[in-house]
């Protein structure tokens, strides 16, 4: 069998649970997440672990976010139809919205359309158009591309009303090549919040972050969290939702294998744990941990 390639990091990247959330529910209750920091998990197809959707963002970020002074009726119109056409499968669209996204800062705004258009972009399945939507996402929220659009999220995660929005946005960034070090850094430190929800905003943001690193952090946070939430977020980034290619995703396989027969995983646990690793592998044995092994013993 191949050797396991993110054990050691496991083995060395422990987070304390967090007793305030109390014990693991074997059958834990729907998420306590308030509307304002809502992300919903939305069902693709059968065996779909589930997808990220930006909409439930907007209240947040009208909350948080100045609208520029004089949005630009034909940026928005740009940024958005642009935005449509990467949905609709235009294969110059990604390409047209990386040039064009810098024009957009402080003229554009999100809206309703912007909204539904990004929640669909955000999952598609090819790896480019999503981190174009990423590029729409941060110059729709007016966060350049640079080291003050750092500066920026950096100074709004301190402040809790600007939280989730700008873990969310510095996953983004990091993902688009702004300090990503810097931004896994930041986002690690939210990991261990005494607050479920920021937990989880953290983890969404090291999803969109998609470095090797921020794999392990997600496989931590799936096993050792004391949140059904943030064991439910970290999963979906695994297996479908963050921005990782297969070959990443693939590195997290023998781990989730070796998990099927952990007795310390809850039922529902296993269940997102199955979940995940149909979802990456395109493979479906259930909870055969004895099949999977085997399966995998055979990649080479």
């Amino acid at each position: 069998m191949p050797s396991d390639p993110l054990q050691p990091q496991l083995d060395n990247y422990q987070f304390a649970n967090n007793p305030s959330d109390g014990p693991i529910h074997r059958n834990p209750p729907p998420s306590p997440i308030s509307t304002a920091y809502t992300i919903r998990i939305v069902a693709i197809v059968a065996g779909v672990v589930g997808a990220i959707t930006i909409a439930d963002l907007k209240q947040h970020n009208r909350a948080v976010l100045a609208r520029p002074a004089a949005v630009d009726s034909m940026m928005q119109t740009q940024a958005e139809d642009l935005l449509q056409a990467l949905v609709n499968g235009d294969a110059t669209a990604a390409d047209q919205i990386s040039q064009k996204a810098p024009d957009w800062l402080g003229k554009t705004h999100v809206s309703n359309r912007s909204d539904q258009l990004l929640t669909t972009a955000i999952n598609l399945p090819d790896m480019h158009s999503r981190q174009a939507a990423l590029d729409v996402e941060l110059a729709l929220n007016g966060i350049p591309e640079n080291q003050e659009g750092l500066q920026i999220l950096t100074t709004s995660v301190g402040d809790a009303s600007r939280r989730a929005w700008a873990l969310w946005l510095l996953g983004a960034l990091g993902n688009r090549g702004v300090d990503p070090e810097h931004a896994a850094k930041v986002l690690g430190s939210y990991l261990t919040d005494p607050d479920a929800n920021t937990r989880a905003w953290a983890v969404n943001g090291l999803a969109l972050l998609g470095t090797d690193e921020s794999i392990t952090m997600l496989l931590d946070r799936f096993r050792n969290d004391a949140s059904p939430m943030v064991q439910e977020r970290a999963a979906c980034g695994l297996a479908e939702s963050g921005i990782y290619t297969k070959e990443q995703r693939m590195t997290a396989v023998q781990t989730l294998i070796s998990w099927l027969d952990d007795s310390q995983l809850t039922a529902q646990q296993r269940a997102w744990d199955v979940q995940a690793l149909g979802d990456i592998t395109g493979q479906h044995f259930g909870t055969n941990a004895a099949q999977w092994r085997d399966w995998y013993a055979n990649q080479g």
